[in-house]
């Protein structure tokens, strides 16, 4: 399965079914890592990474070929060269048509989630997929 075929498979989900079980075992088993928005200071992470990040009002999180960066909390100067390495994830909350979206360099897909509630329709949040093989093959 290539991310495009399976971003086309959630886009247009509603709000809080935007994955099966089984798609998150597939996204696992195809090292796709599948980010979106969660309630108002969630952003989620499924698939080859597994993680919940508070994102309230936005923010940046790091990936590397390993997975999710955390920064340690002394900042030290092994740390910001870590981090410089890292691909960076800018998180947008309300700050568009989206409730949720996110942008990277990162090559990836995305996919639109759909909230009826409270409006018929909102743009709850443009997730991406990306495939964490070709994080590891470019570095």
């Amino acid at each position: 399965m290539t991310l495009k075929e399976f971003s086309a498979q959630l886009n247009g989900r509603i709000y809080k079914h935007e994955m099966t079980e089984q798609e998150i075992g597939l996204a696992e088993e195809n090292q796709f890592v599948v980010v979106l928005g969660f309630s108002d200071d969630t952003t989620l992470l499924r698939g080859a990474i597994k993680a919940s990040l508070e994102t309230r009002d936005g923010g940046v999180f790091y990936i590397t070929e390993e997975g999710l960066f955390e920064d340690c909390p002394c900042d030290c100067i092994h740390c910001q060269r870590a981090r410089e390495k890292a691909y960076k994830v800018s998180v947008d909350f309300c700050k568009g048509p989206y409730v949720w979206a996110y942008t990277t360099d990162i090559p990836h897909e995305t996919f639109d989630i759909i909230d009826n509630q409270p409006a018929e329709n909102l743009k709850f949040c443009q997730g991406m997929v990306f495939d964490l093989r070709q994080l590891k093959e470019t570095k």
